[in-house]
């Protein structure tokens, strides 16, 4: 089923919602995967825009003279999508003991090493595992609590949905048009902020590098920083199996002082993209991209586009 079929319907829309979170609550998480994965395919093998789309952002990240690869990576990504969805609806169910030897902390810079983590602190991501990554801190007790940043489906209903499922794992949802003052808010009284930050829903983005390319990416969460002293951990949720996870902290990224505020805004949102580039290169399959992420892109000749066919799973 499209994504315009569910727009143009909203009660359906509803509908879809509801009964995955009924399905999910009342299942085994094998079981919940299983019917994704087929959902999975059945999506990937009638959506031809789609995979063209997906092929052409994951360019990025894969090497041209990989077309296999490529290919392979795009059916991926509709699968880890499929999963990603299931696993968010079963989120509040998953206990720390069921995730002790499935999940492995990277930590490097020991951003962790007390738990839970305290505030002022923004934990960026990027669209990889993001609602599974919430529900991994709080089971694993790497966070007491986040407030996370989250774009609204346009639907009050669906919102509640995905706000009572953030709910049972310690998050409370900031809806984007209202973030940057609540932010600001939850930071200055020493609070884990979590948000997304590889794409730019409101149109007020800074260009950076980002995957050997020029992006827009939002500035809020160096504008934060510089506002608050308030750290940037960029963290990635990779997925490495049907059940276990990584999750890969990065270098925890601060303002330099002896820079004017709006130079220490530039310099943090490009490490930040230098950040995500790394961490998408390492698992492209599993970035979310059902978009065109570089408009200008959708206009190249298909003769140079990498033809993308449906392939047995």
């Amino acid at each position: 089923m499209s994504r315009d079929v569910l727009a143009r319907r909203p009660w359906l829309r509803r509908r879809c919602y509801a009964l995955a979170a009924t399905f999910s609550a009342h299942c085994p998480l094998w079981a919940a995967r299983t019917l994704a994965w087929f959902v999975a395919l059945a999506w990937y093998l009638g959506d031809r825009r789609g995979r063209e789309t997906v092929a052409r952002n994951l360019a990025a990240f894969i090497p041209a003279g990989c077309p296999e690869a490529r290919r392979r990576a795009v059916r991926r990504s509709f699968r880890d999508f499929a999963f990603a969805v299931a696993e968010t609806f079963a989120l509040p169910r998953l206990r720390a003991r069921r995730l002790a030897d499935r999940v492995e902390v990277i930590d490097p810079w020991g951003v962790f090493a007390r738990r839970p983590i305290s505030g002022p602190t923004v934990l960026a991501t990027v669209h990889c595992n993001w609602e599974q990554g919430a529900g991994l801190l709080h089971h694993l007790g790497l966070t007491a609590g986040v407030e996370v940043v989250a774009l609204s489906t346009g639907d009050a209903a669906v919102d509640a949905v995905f706000e009572r499922l953030r709910a049972g794992v310690g998050c409370r949802s900031l809806l984007l048009d209202r973030a940057p003052l609540a932010s600001l808010r939850a930071l200055k009284a020493g609070k884990v902020l979590g948000l997304v930050c590889d794409r730019d829903y409101t149109g007020g983005g800074m260009s950076v590098r980002f995957g050997g390319r020029r992006l827009a990416f939002p500035v809020g969460p160096a504008a934060l920083a510089v506002q608050c002293g308030a750290q940037i951990v960029p963290c990635l949720f990779a997925r490495r199996g049907a059940s276990r996870f990584a999750i890969v902290i990065g270098r925890p990224l601060r303002a330099v002082s002896d820079l004017g505020k709006a130079a220490q805004v530039a310099v943090l949102t490009q490490r930040l993209a230098d950040t995500c580039s790394r961490f998408l290169a390492a698992v492209p399959a599993q970035w979310v991209a059902f978009h065109e992420m570089w408009p200008e892109s959708g206009t190249t000749s298909s003769a140079r586009l990498l033809a993308i066919r449906p392939e047995k799973s």
